[in-house]
């Protein structure tokens, strides 16, 4: 991460980066642009980073980075770029999701997360048998509903549906339940809840 520096900085570095390595030379219009905020805005944080010595602005002409907001963005971009990766190619989040909450996190990486991070991303890179089967595993998790989003049928209002992927509780209850036809697998619609 950038060193002293808030979020919305590493944000604009970022950006400058990011039209840098596509080969322009950024003028403020195209980093705001890319952040989708007004001119003046840019413009402020620009001035800021210049304090902070990332880049050089000439009044409305180019923004250019310096040795030191290339090294930083540099690192600001990777952690964004390995974190997309992770996201989408691991996880199988989409893009805009990916997007999203990567451009929250990477401002709270620390060193070792990113290291750590990008080991396991190499690892599975080079081990693409063992790519497929976390890929399967988190998939198949995911369809399956992880506890911490499962739900009772006493908490399912009228008229609304669910899928059943447990039936929990003790020996006796669960025996009931299942004599009634009822079973992993089947989607029931809520039609009447007794009286508590």
């Amino acid at each position: 991460m950038a060193e002293n520096i808030s979020e919305s900085l590493e944000n604009y570095l970022r950006a400058i980066y990011i039209l840098h390595i596509d080969g322009k030379i950024p003028r403020v219009r195209d980093i705001s642009r890319i952040l989708s905020v007004k001119d003046a805005s840019s413009v402020e944080a620009i001035r800021k980073l210049e304090k902070h010595g990332y880049v050089k602005h000439e009044r409305y002409g180019y923004v250019k980075l310096t040795e030191k907001g290339l090294l930083n963005a540099e690192k600001v971009y990777r952690r964004y770029i390995i974190l997309i990766d992770f996201f989408v190619n691991v996880l199988g989040l989409s893009k805009e999701e990916a997007y999203t909450l990567s451009c929250g996190i990477e401002h709270h990486m620390n060193d070792n997360f990113y290291i750590s991070l990008d080991g396991l991303m190499l690892f599975l890179k080079r081990n693409p048998i063992e790519l497929t089967e976390a890929k399967k595993f988190i998939s198949n998790y995911k369809k399956k509903m992880p506890h911490d989003f499962k739900t009772s049928l006493w908490d399912l209002n009228i008229s609304e549906s669910a899928k059943i992927y447990d039936i929990s509780g003790d020996s006796i209850l669960r025996k009931n339940i299942m004599d009634k036809g009822i079973y992993p697998g089947l989607t029931l619609k809520v039609i009447k809840k007794p009286m508590t």
